[in-house]
């Protein structure tokens, strides 16, 4: 298998471990494209060292690291590759996931570890991909989560892009964080001249929410359901397995005890108690 690895660089301080977690990669053929706002000597010079045959793209931050994602499949040959790695820098932040907690870089690391967490675990994915003709994207299972359905990326705005690109969805699961080892051909759309970089606006304010850029989030990773592929989750280490695991099985009876939920377009509180739904005012 040839594999394309697209690392877009926002934080430059974190290129040491993104090339920690890259060294892992074996088994295959591999390019790297590295986009970026502004070059950066030090970071230009810490991946050429890393890998000499780096191709680097200047290019402005708009739409975090969608955007670049997108700009470089448009612009590459897709017929050279059969898989996509994508990877980008992560601030520190906070993710609530099935009900633990992800803070600091915890959300980075489990995106990036469910991947590369060293050589052992990325032959896995290959092997997934070459023994599973059906699996289409593969991801942390922690991080691959249902659209809520009433944030304005999730509703509304989903809605209308998927019908203006027409893509159709019957899976709305997405990576939550966008790092995601995926089959080149499920990007083929990216290509279309409806997809252009003005629909992104400049918005550089971190963790902001219902933006275009949030919703090709959710739609990058969809693009494999659409295409009629499953997706595969791995998990970190045991214990995220096992807690995701255990998560499976108690959550739905823990929902009909007892919870508070927003439904729909319109975002309405629903309570449930003991399997039984009040709408809130």
């Amino acid at each position: 298998m040839r594999l394309l690895v697209l690392f877009h660089v926002y934080y430059h301080d974190q290129v040491d471990y993104f090339i920690e977690k890259m060294s892992n990669i074996n088994g295959c053929e591999w390019d790297l494209y590295v986009t970026m706002n502004s070059m950066v000597q030090e970071t230009a010079d810490k991946l050429s060292a890393f890998k000499p045959d780096t191709r680097f793209i200047e290019m402005e931050n708009v739409g975090y690291d969608v955007w670049p994602f997108i700009k470089v499949m448009k612009s590459t040959d897709l017929n050279d590759y059969d898989l996509v790695l994508k990877l980008h820098t992560k601030s520190a932040s906070l993710l609530k996931a099935h009900g633990l907690r992800l803070d600091g870089f915890r959300w980075r690391d489990e995106l990036v570890d469910s991947l590369l967490k060293d050589r052992r675990r990325f032959g896995r994915v290959l092997d997934i991909f070459s023994r599973e003709p059906e699996t289409g994207i593969v991801c942390s299972s922690m991080l691959w989560m249902d659209t809520s359905g009433w944030t304005a990326e999730d509703g509304r705005l989903l809605d209308r892009e998927l019908d203006r690109i027409g893509m159709t969805v019957t899976d709305r699961h997405f990576c939550v964080g966008t790092i995601f080892i995926a089959r080149v051909r499920i990007f083929r759309f990216l290509r279309s001249d409806l997809i252009k970089e003005n629909i992104f606006p400049s918005v550089m304010e971190s963790h902001s929410k219902g933006t275009m850029a949030h919703v090709y989030e959710r739609i990058l990773s969809m693009s494999a359901n659409a295409c009629g592929y499953g997706q595969k989750g791995l998990a970190s280490g045991a214990f995220i397995s096992a807690y995701l695991s255990m998560n499976r099985c108690l959550s739905p009876m823990l929902r009909n005890i007892f919870s508070i939920n927003r439904e729909g377009v319109e975002g309405i509180k629903v309570l449930r108690v003991l399997g039984f739904k009040f709408r809130l005012a």
